[in-house]
């Protein structure tokens, strides 16, 4: 067995040492935010968050309207998704910016993005926040999928690279 170093306690050094987030692209009525930082919290009822930065336009707009869709990208929209996490919904229409198409949501009063793989939509009902964030807590209320989708196909990041999901080891 080889033996294990200290790590120093440095919030980036340590986030290397975790397997990469999903990266998805958030929606509300208005504006796409890339986030990384999406949980589950619990199963009956499935509720899902994600927690976004104070400083961020998105942050104002979800404790206004208290829905948000998580859209998932693949690699192929992996501009999109670089462009919607560098510039800000208060000055770019991140839509019209990324090529996007703007999609109903199937319950919410949010926008959904047509090019993504699945499409799920939370209606917030908790908030948790944080000295530099807050997450966004709500149950599913509705969900949709691009035929042939799956999650193994989505994007996901580590502090330093976009990624794909890596081979199966075994069935769970």
């Amino acid at each position: 067995m080889k033996d294990l170093h200290r790590v120093s306690l440095d919030a980036a050094k340590v986030l290397r040492l975790l397997p990469p987030y999903p990266v998805v692209l958030v929606t509300t009525g208005s504006n796409i935010i890339t986030i990384n930082q999406v949980a589950y919290f619990t199963f009956a009822p499935l509720r899902l968050g994600i927690g976004v930065a104070q400083t961020r336009y998105t942050h104002g707009l979800l404790k206004t309207e208290r829905a948000f869709v998580i859209n998932v990208p693949d690699a192929s929209l992996l501009n999109a998704v670089r462009l919607c996490g560098s510039v800000s919904g208060r000055e770019v229409d991140k839509f019209a910016a990324a090529g996007l198409t703007r999609c109903p949501a199937l319950k919410l009063p949010a926008a959904g993005i047509g090019e993504c793989g699945a499409q799920i939509e939370c209606q917030v009902d908790r908030e948790m926040a944080f000295e530099e964030r807050t997450w966004f807590i709500g149950p599913v209320v509705a969900a949709q999928q691009r035929e042939g989708h799956t999650g193994a196909a989505a994007l996901t990041c580590g502090r330093e690279a976009y990624r794909l999901p890596g081979d199966l080891v075994t069935p769970r």
